[in-house]
C-alpha cells in the first residue's frame, strides 16, 4: 500500500508541475495579443510623433516578428506539456480502474479529470497562438516587402481517434469539420479551428516535436497528401495528416 500511495503522489506532483505551464502560456498569449496589430499601433504612434520604440532599436515590425517567434515557441511548449499530460492521464486512469483502495481511486480519478481539463486548456491556447501567428504574419507582409508567404504544406494534428479510426475520442476537439478520423490521401478537408503546420519529423523525433512552419486559419481548406495514425498504449491513435493548402487562403 505505501508503494502505491507513493506512486500516486509522484504522479500528482508531476501533474501539478505541468499545470504551471498554463500560466506561462497565457502570459505569452496576452503579450502576443497586445502586439497583434502593429501596423495600426504604429500609425497611431506616428500621429503622436513617435515612430520607433526603445531608442530606435526595435520597430513595431521587429516586435511583430519577435512576437510571432514567441508564439511558436509557446506552442511547442504547449504541445510538449499536452503530450506529457496525455501519458499521465492514461496512467491515472489505469490506477483508478485497478486500485481497490477507494481513496486512491478518488485521487487518481480527480487528477485524471484535472489533466483532461488542462489538456483542453492547452489545446485552446494553441488555437489562440495559431491565430496570433496568422495575424502577425499578415501584418508583417503588409509592412515589409519581400516577406515570405506562409508555407503551402505541412503536418497537422487533427485529433485523437479510437482504435477503429472511425470515431473521435473526447480528449480534444477535432480540427476538421464534418469528417471522421478515417481520412484518406486526396481528401479535401476544412479546418474547424486555427492549426499549426509542422515540418517532417527528424530521426528519433515525435511528430509533436517537429518544427512549426506556420499556421492555417479556421475555415481554410487543404488536400491531404499523407496520413499517419500514431497509436498510444491504449490502442487509440493521434491522427496526423500532411496537407497542401489550397491557394488564396
Amino acid at each position: 500500500m505505501p508503494d502505491k500511495q507513493s506512486g500516486i503522489n509522484a504522479i500528482l506532483a508531476t501533474t501539478q508541475s505541468l499545470f504551471t505551464v498554463l500560466r506561462d502560456v497565457f502570459l505569452v498569449i496576452l503579450f502576443v495579443f497586445l502586439l497583434c496589430f502593429p501596423t495600426q499601433l504604429n500609425s497611431t504612434l506616428s500621429k503622436a510623433g513617435i515612430s520607433q520604440l526603445n531608442g530606435g532599436i526595435f520597430t513595431w515590425q521587429k516586435q511583430a516578428q519577435q512576437a510571432s517567434t514567441q508564439s511558436t515557441d509557446a506552442a511547442q511548449s504547449n504541445s510538449s506539456a499536452s503530450d506529457a499530460l496525455e501519458e499521465i492521464k492514461s496512467t491515472l486512469d489505469d490506477i483508478a480502474s485497478q486500485s481497490a483502495d477507494p481513496n486512491i481511486k478518488k485521487q487518481a480519478s480527480d487528477a485524471a479529470n484535472q489533466a483532461t481539463s488542462s489538456i483542453a486548456s492547452l489545446d485552446n491556447a494553441n488555437s489562440s497562438l495559431a491565430h496570433s501567428v496568422l495575424t502577425l504574419q499578415s501584418a508583417a507582409q503588409g509592412t515589409q516587402s519581400g516577406e515570405q508567404a506562409p508555407p503551402a504544406n505541412g503536418w497537422v494534428l487533427l485529433g485523437n481517434a479510437d482504435p477503429t479510426h472511425r470515431s473521435w475520442t473526447h480528449s480534444t476537439t477535432p480540427k476538421i469539420a464534418n469528417a471522421s478520423p478515417a481520412v484518406t490521401v486526396g481528401q479535401t478537408v476544412t479546418f474547424a479551428d486555427n492549426v499549426f503546420l509542422r515540418a517532417d519529423v527528424a530521426q528519433n523525433q515525435k511528430p509533436i516535436q517537429a518544427s512549426i512552419l506556420g499556421a492555417a486559419r479556421t475555415g481554410s481548406t487543404a488536400v491531404i497528401t499523407d496520413v499517419h495514425y500514431l497509436p498510444n498504449k491504449k490502442g487509440n491513435a493521434r491522427v496526423w495528416v500532411k496537407v497542401k493548402m489550397n491557394s488564396n487562403q
